[in-house]
């Protein structure tokens, strides 16, 4: 009975044990963060017909290319934290975002996201290589990127542009980065569409 006893015991303090390590080597929470759309925005003024409007491809520079939100403290370092995470593919994200302002700025031209299921031939695609997209040691959010206009006509290119943004953060949060980051693509989104605008009126 005592060798039972002690054996009840044992097993009791075993599991204890393993209940404890297990409390203690458990995965932080992770906190996740999507993009805003900037809403309402004011239409352009419209003097042309209206055109069809592609977005796309959105390619990610390979560093930006992952969950983890980027921080940057140097030219040559930077960091990503595991508990702080896009909450989804975060080219998709960028790309949803932009056919969404672009579509409200460019009404009413439809502006859909490329490739899709539709086949256009004729119309304006904007292909975008995001270069930066992340927090800086400057307390600021930057947006670097590079955007394409084609004719699809014929394929030609129109127009090729760089864009670089800077958004104050207020404070150090994740949240506010993701933010301010929302705000600069909003301030592409505008530019963009003003190209297109004047492009389209010539």
């Amino acid at each position: 009975m005592k060798i039972k006893t002690t054996a009840f015991l044992s097993i009791i303090l075993t599991s204890g044990l393993l209940c404890a390590l297990v409390g203690c080597f458990q995965a932080q929470p992770v906190r996740q963060y999507t993009l805003a759309t900037e809403t309402p925005l004011q239409a352009l003024s419209q003097k042309a017909v209206p055109t069809t409007i592609l977005i796309g491809p959105v390619k990610l520079a390979s560093y930006l290319d992952q969950p983890r939100m980027v921080r940057r403290h140097s030219t040559t370092l930077i960091d990503s934290v595991a508990g702080h995470q896009w909450a989804g593919n975060l080219a998709e994200m960028i790309s949803n975002k932009l056919v969404a302002e672009m579509g409200a700025l460019l009404q009413p031209s439809p502006v859909f996201a490329y490739p899709g299921t539709t086949v256009f031939t004729q119309g304006r695609r904007v292909a975008l290589d995001i270069l930066r997209f992340e927090g800086t040691e400057d307390k600021n959010a930057t947006i670097e990127a590079r955007w394409t206009l084609f004719d699809l006509t014929d394929k030609s290119i129109l127009k090729t542009q760089s864009s670089l943004i800077h958004i104050p953060l207020t404070d150090d949060s994740y949240e506010t980065l993701a933010t301010a980051l929302s705000q600069g693509l909003t301030r592409i989104s505008q530019e963009i569409a003003a190209s297109i605008r004047s492009e389209k009126s010539e």
